[in-house]
């Protein structure tokens, strides 16, 4: 088989900033876009699929990176887990850090009780073994976007396991099953919205108050594997049209527009999906195409997505994902110290805004970036190829 050049995907950088912005924006937005168009409104609404844009993105990126010529890991099991743990723990544990005088004011508001020990104690042993996404009946949140790291470390685990099994079998083989994975994963979620009687399985609004075993479902690792396979399976997908194995299934452009007046129409009409189908990632297939398309790096939405700005703010979306709400917490806490501040004002959202980009520049240059190098030379791992890390949320 012909080798693929592995050159850098900026237009994939780019991208990431836009899923933390669109994430952002559903606990930024609501505050300011009130009075917005129904159809902005919708989109802002749907900002937590964002997060299943970041999981497809990790399969595609992380097959980028580490599959080899004959789709078998290019390093041994141990070291991709070292390079993957360098890459987020440094900054999962430091946004922790940020969260915790938060999360023990929360937590301890009503009182130190016997029951506010036990919730806190569950709580603290399940977010810092990075299992609280398998726990949440037990464990409130302590810095709520950092239940996605929970999953991410659930398919890193699992990466290695499923290179292998991608190694052995044709790419037909892999799309079926990717297919029939995805399917299953939707189907069980309609089927639970049709039994469930909870108005919030339909509910889409930021604002519901869910049973807990709607959140548990929505953000188990299982209910997410498939979109790990459909990242890996469109890079595969990609990489046999580049060694002229297969014929190309559409341009990089027709798939970038195709994918996103899709994804655009779905969010504002939604019809009769229910919030349960979304929060699966019922719409993922769209996001696979949309990477497939701009991983192509032709077109005008590639051409901006590499720019330098959206490059750089990609950069930073690990750390303004995991960031951002505790700064947007914090801040409603002070604005109800001073009520002449307007939490829904314009100039409190530009303020907050500024601010968690700021906090996550600081935490991707004095946090993410030196620790990842410090930890990578300690446990002597590299990567195996000279592209960047792009696959966090």
């Amino acid at each position: 088989m012909i080798a693929v050049p592995r050159t850098k995907l900026p237009a994939l950088t780019g991208l990431r900033a836009v899923a933390a912005f669109w994430v952002l924006m559903l606990h930024f937005g609501d505050a300011v876009t009130a009075g917005w168009p129904l159809a902005f409104r919708r989109i802002f609404s749907g900002g937590f699929i964002g997060v299943d844009l970041f999981f497809v993105l990790s399969g595609f990126i992380l097959s980028w990176n580490y599959l080899g010529s004959d789709r078998g890991l290019t390093c041994s099991r141990a070291d991709f887990w070292r390079a993957r743990a360098a890459r987020i723990l440094p900054l999962y544990y430091g946004s922790l850090a940020l969260a915790l005088p938060l999360f023990l004011l929360l937590q301890f508001q009503p009182g130190i009780t016997p029951e506010s020990i036990r919730s806190a104690a569950a709580t603290v042993a399940t977010t810092l073994t990075l299992l609280q996404s398998w726990a949440r009946p037990i464990s409130n949140p302590w810095n709520n976007p950092a239940w996605s790291l929970s999953v991410e470390v659930s398919l890193y685990l699992s990466f290695p396991f499923l290179a292998a099994w991608m190694a052995r079998k044709p790419l037909d083989r892999v799309l079926k099953i990717t297919a029939l994975t995805y399917a299953a994963t939707v189907m069980g979620a309609l089927a639970f919205a049709a039994f469930h009687s909870h108005p919030s399985v339909w509910k889409w609004e930021p604002d519901q108050d869910p049973s807990v075993w709607i959140p548990w479902l929505g953000c188990n690792p299982l209910v997410h594997f498939h979109e790990l396979l459909l990242g890996s399976a469109a890079y595969l997908c990609l990489r046999e049209e580049q060694t002229g194995a297969r014929k190309e299934f559409m341009s990089g452009p027709q798939a970038v527009w195709i994918s996103s007046a899709a994804m655009i129409i779905l969010l504002v009409w939604r019809g009769p999906v229910p919030f349960m189908a979304a929060l699966v990632g019922i719409y993922s297939p769209l996001f696979a195409l949309l990477i497939y398309g701009l991983a192509k790096q032709r077109g005008l939405a590639a051409r901006i997505l590499s720019t330098p700005a959206l490059v750089f703010l990609g950069e930073i979306s690990f750390a303004l994902y995991l960031t951002h709400l505790t700064v947007w917490s914090m801040m409603e806490g002070f604005n109800m110290e001073h009520p002449y501040i307007r939490q829904d004002s314009v100039l409190n959202f530009l303020v907050c805004l500024g601010l968690a980009l700021a906090i996550a520049t600081i935490f991707y240059k004095f946090i993410e970036v030196p620790y990842r190098k410090s930890l990578r030379k300690r446990w002597k791992t590299t990567p195996t190829v000279q592209v960047p890390d792009l696959c966090e949320s």
